[in-house]
């Protein structure tokens, strides 16, 4: 898989396997990765682009399509 250059959406991204896989997408050469989480404060990582994203909730994933879905 190449990942130079991508951009990756990264569930979790707070901790966990989440947050392996945003280190090992930017290690590869993503060119964007959003970090998505319930508390996206929780995010601290400049790289990354926190979005505010709770899977289970349909107005989240609507508000986080509309916001980022040109950048």
């Amino acid at each position: 898989m190449n990942i130079e250059g991508s951009v990756a959406v990264v569930t979790g991204a707070n901790r966990g396997l989440g947050r392996a896989y945003t280190e090992a997408l930017l290690a590869g050469g993503a060119a964007k990765v959003y970090a998505a989480a319930r508390n996206p404060s929780a995010i601290s990582d400049t790289r990354l682009t926190p979005i505010r994203l709770d899977v289970t909730s349909p107005i989240d994933i609507a508000a986080a399509i509309k916001v980022h879905a040109r950048t």
